[in-house]
């Protein structure tokens, strides 16, 4: 564990606090760097998956999608491709376990099934650092494109940072299946939304109000919106300009439709 003189240690307290509730504009190691050790609640994200889904997976390139319309235009997720993602997930998981508490958990969306499989190697590095809890498989009811075996699930991997028992909220009936329908996004929208009712599901089981929830691949806001509403307090990273600005739109719209609710 690192140690920080009086001076750091309240500076970066300040920097937590002036980003709470604000997505910063930025790579998110280089933004965790910034926090407290142990400072984290529920770190609760949706990061590329490796599979380059927005360049030249399978995927995007038959004539014709299952509306009917023409193939869509490739839009890449930054950090998408398999030598990105492998190089970088260690780095991420190091980073998730210094700042979450202990008993705290990381909750983090995977890709399920191939071509790669993201999903072992993913469960495998949570557990050589954070320490690994649980998979959820997220039944996501619509089947998506492909060649074989169209995919119908991901999955949402679970790591609980050791040193404390386990902060959950929940009861005992949870099951690690979940069915909630994918979101299937406009050309205007981030090209892989997940749905608010995923992620209300696990800031429920894993905070409580008042908490601290980081999502460090906010794309289009879903998580800070929805933790917002559940009365927890949140960070967000965001490397992509586009996506930045479409969160910050859809943060701010959400806020003022709660005031004009409130009055």
């Amino acid at each position: 564990m690192r140690h920080r003189s009086p001076r750091q240690g309240k500076r970066v307290r300040s920097f937590l606090n002036d980003w709470l509730g604000r997505v910063y504009p930025g790579d998110c190691l280089r933004f965790i760097a910034c926090l407290p050790d142990n400072s984290i609640d529920l770190v609760l994200c949706d990061p590329p998956y490796g599979l380059d889904r927005g360049n030249d997976d399978p995927a995007r390139k038959p004539a014709r999608t299952v509306r009917g319309r023409k193939g869509l235009a490739p839009r890449r997720i930054a950090g998408d491709s398999y030598m990105e993602w492998s190089a970088n997930l260690p780095l991420w998981m190091t980073s998730f376990m210094r700042i979450l508490k202990p008993g705290a958990c990381c909750c983090c969306c995977c890709g399920g099934g191939g071509p790669h499989p993201v999903f072992a190697e993913m469960a495998l590095v949570m557990d050589e650092t954070i320490g690994f809890k649980q998979a959820v498989v997220w039944d996501k009811v619509h089947m998506g494109l492909g060649w074989h075996y169209r995919r119908t699930y991901d999955i949402v991997m679970i790591g609980q940072k050791r040193g404390a028992p386990s902060k959950w909220y929940g009861d005992r009936r949870e099951r690690n299946l979940i069915r909630i329908p994918r979101v299937i996004p406009r050309s205007d929208q981030h090209p892989t939304p997940k749905p608010a009712e995923l992620m209300q599901h696990f800031i429920r089981l894993h905070s409580r109000p008042g908490h601290v929830v980081f999502d460090p691949f906010l794309g289009g806001g879903t998580t800070a919106v929805v933790a917002e509403a559940m009365g927890r307090r949140w960070l967000g990273c965001e490397i992509d300009p586009r996506f930045v600005a479409m969160a910050e739109e859809r943060i701010s719209r959400a806020r003022a439709l709660r005031l004009d609710a409130e009055r």
